[in-house]
């Protein structure tokens, strides 16, 4: 049994050859000129591909792109406003220690106004004490 299929299947190969022998052979330009244009249609669809994703990526980055300016203008408006924000809060601090320079410098004043009027008053009975112990020196030498 084996050798009859062994046969039949010799027997097949040999009728698809002769079969396949029969057909009309092309030249071979002919066939390069199909092989180059099967490679061309071939290179044409993987540089389609690769157009395809190019664009994908270039899209991909303008978005990406855009997100990060965004994200850099909302710094930049946060930096804005904390400067903003520094220079009241520096103005608001050089008011308050002037204010209270001010108000501690009024409150020198009127002291010095109070002491020099103590000072004047102080004088003024000192040097009355010193008339009445000069009248009272001279009543007495008298």
């Amino acid at each position: 049994m084996k050798r009859s299929v062994l046969k039949s299947l010799v027997l097949v190969c040999v009728i698809v050859v002769s079969f396949a022998g029969c057909t009309q052979q092309e030249p071979m330009s002919v066939k390069m000129t199909r092989l180059v244009a099967a490679e061309n249609m071939e290179l044409k669809e993987e540089l389609r591909k690769l157009d395809w994703e190019l664009e994908t990526q270039k899209e991909l980055h303008e978005q990406k792109v855009a997100e990060l300016e965004k994200v850099i203008q909302e710094y930049k408006e946060k930096i804005r406003a904390w400067q903003e924000e520094s220079r009241r809060n520096v103005r608001k601090q050089v008011e308050d220690v002037v204010d209270n320079l001010v108000a501690r410098n009024t409150e020198l004043q009127k002291e010095i106004e109070s002491l020099k009027a103590e000072n004047q008053k102080l004088r003024a009975e000192l040097e009355k004490r010193g008339n009445e112990a000069t009248s009272s020196d001279e009543d007495s030498l008298l």
